[in-house]
């Protein structure tokens, strides 16, 4: 086994082998016949640089059938890759730098290189091993969040080739058997990564013979075997991440979360201006997030849980444990709020009618409002075009405020897919999920709806714009009309009804009843039933917003969840017993709550 690394010293620059804490100098060539000086330095008198200098590094994606496994990737019959650009590459022990232009997540991700020691195009996986000069540890570290920034182009190049972000180094081994190598991620001292060469789809040799194939390899070059689970955000203020290939060496580098300006053009754009109305569950997750990426945040609430905002702040209890107190102002009514640049609609269904009256308040020359309700909008017909354009929905909007109070032109639709619950006054526990598709209500992309999606990922969440929204909305409001109402009636979580075969087979009758309805309407879904059940049992034990307010005492989404599309099923002719029987259901538990009939008192929370 040798070690070859390269240094500068003196501001000349020069390679060796190393050994211990000393290197032998040597001249020539690395890859052809490099002959020793008879030279040494020591280490720590050197500054190493990158190994050698690629002409490219290929990289690959979904080769281990670990993580292909766990995320149900399917098993590629080709090497799948990408390139990263030269001025990514970055040498062991300097600082990974964040981009300028990016302020959302980035990732690392550990990986065996291999690096080319000859020139080599359309070779066998039996000669391979003849091209191959050794192996060197790889950091491909990632812009996570631009990769699908947009959903008619994926940003492989500019996500993974910042400045820095082609880590790799601090040596080339040779003389190693890539098959017993383990690759090891150790992020601030705790190990994230650890997985072995011999879980690769396509192993060293065989990767290098089908690359040349495509393309002429040349020496220097460098082809990252991809990655395996545990892949990261380095999220703490101040980051140390090693990779670890024992036998190979350890790549160790730091990075430090300093967040630039959106864009860096002139001064740092003023914070936005966003009322949320409603501090629930989701609503308040939402005036968290805002306000701990800078946002200027006001949130309009009632009782205790506005009282508790107002003397120590919002907090909110992430999923894997960090918690964090925004500093957002509360207020009672739209009027102290102020003139806004985004106002977010988080109250439920049944309460915006009262909510909006006052929202003119609010609303400024070009104020849009996001509406983040469960279940169909009230605006679902407003600019659909067809036979129902502007039609308006009884159920929704019975005194027709909304309609008049909103334009449609300020209107912004989203589907909220975190699950959350106040546990608390002032506080929000996040139990899931991250995603908040949005869309115009039209289906074209706006200036103003990149800029929400650019603030839902600056927010650290993720969000995608859809030209297409109302067929999301159906796909969240699958789950909303079934899951919602049966645990309410039932009191069991996601993962019981799922799992208990009366009330799987209940769900899947109903949400066979709104497709019919909903494909009238010219919507597509885009995963089965079964794979929609399926995926509300991965979310667990967790209790619908209905069952939350039904354990508060608080009245029922019933018109939002279910009458609105029995209301549509009535518009376009379609049978829907099932539904309508557990919407019968649902209204008597509701009048049951609020009248204390029957022998049944709900205390309602204050």
């Amino acid at each position: 086994m040798t070690q070859w690394v390269r240094f500068e010293r003196g501001g000349k620059k020069q390679f060796g082998t190393l050994e211990g804490g000393t290197i032998k100098v040597h001249e020539g060539d690395i890859f052809a016949g490099a002959k020793a000086t008879g030279e040494s330095a020591k280490l720590s008198d050197v500054k190493l640089t990158t190994p050698c200098e690629p002409s490219k590094m290929v990289c690959l994606w979904n080769n281990f059938h670990e993580l292909a496994a766990k995320n149900d990737f399917q098993h590629p019959t080709e090497p799948l890759y990408f390139i990263k650009a030269p001025n990514a590459y970055h040498p062991h022990g300097e600082p990974i730098r964040r981009p300028s232009t990016y302020d959302g997540k980035i990732v690392y991700e550990g990986e065996l290189g291999v690096v080319i020691g000859k020139k080599c195009s359309n070779i066998s996986e039996a000669e391979a091993g003849d091209y191959i000069f050794g192996y060197t540890c790889v950091n491909d570290v990632t812009a996570v969040d631009l990769m699908k920034k947009f959903p008619t182009f994926d940003q492989w190049t500019r996500a993974k080739s910042f400045d820095t972000f082609g880590v790799f180094g601090p040596s080339i081994t040779t003389g190693v058997d890539p098959m017993k190598l383990r690759i090891k991620t150790v992020l601030n001292g705790k190990e994230r990564q650890n997985y072995p060469v011999t879980d690769m789809f396509f192993p060293p040799h065989k990767l290098v013979a089908a690359v040349s194939k495509d393309m002429t390899l040349m020496p220097g070059d460098i082809i990252a075997c991809g990655t395996s689970l545990g892949v990261g955000v380095m999220e703490a203020a101040n980051n140390v991440v090693d990779i670890v290939i024992d036998g190979v060496g350890t790549l160790t580098n730091k990075f430090d979360q300093v967040l630039p300006s959106p864009y860096l053009l002139g001064e740092a754009p003023k914070p936005r201006r966003i009322c949320v109305v409603g501090a629930g569950a989701i609503g308040g997750l939402l005036a968290a997030k805002f306000a701990l990426a800078g946002e200027d945040v006001t949130v309009i609430d009632q009782g205790a849980h506005l009282a508790a905002i107002q003397k120590g702040g919002l907090k909110l209890e992430w999923h894997d444990g960090k918690v964090h107190t925004a500093k957002v102002k509360a207020v009672s009514k739209a009027a102290e709020a102020g003139k806004q640049d985004l106002v977010v609609l988080a109250v439920k269904a049944h309460f915006l009618d009262s909510v909006v009256r006052d929202i003119d308040h609010l609303l400024d020359k070009d104020t849009v409002v996001l509406t983040v309700q469960n279940g169909l909008p009230w605006w679902y017909f407003q600019k659909l075009g067809g036979q129902y354009d502007n039609q308006r929905l009884q159920s929704l909007d019975p005194s027709g405020v909304l309609t008049k109070k909103v334009p449609p032109d300020r209107l912004i639709g989203c589907v909220v897919y975190p699950a959350a619950g106040v546990t608390a006054p002032g506080v929000i526990h996040h139990v899931e999920g991250d995603r908040f598709p949005i869309g115009e209500l039209d289906g074209k992309t706006r200036e103003r709806t990149k800029l929400l999606h650019d603030l839902f990922v600056k927010a650290g969440l993720k969000s995608r714009v859809l030209k297409d929204i109302r067929s999301e909305i159906w796909l969240k409001a699958w789950g909303n009309l079934s899951f919602n109402p049966i645990s309410a009636l039932t009191h069991a979580t996601l993962v019981d009804i799922c799992q208990f075969a009366e009330t799987r087979a209940l769900a899947a009758t109903m949400m066979k009843e709104a497709q019919d309805i909903a494909e009238k309407l010219g919507v597509t879904f885009r995963v089965s039933i079964d794979k929609r059940i399926a995926g509300a049992e991965s979310v667990g034990a967790h209790k619908t917003s209905m069952l939350q307010d039904v354990e508060a005492g608080r009245s029922l989404e019933t018109e939002a969840l279910i009458g609105s599309i029995l209301e549509m099923a009535k518009i376009t002719n379609t049978p829907a017993p099932a539904i309508e029987s557990v919407y019968a259901l649902v209204k008597l538990l509701n009048k049951v709550m609020l009248t204390e009939s029957a022998g049944v008192r709900v205390v309602k929370a204050a």
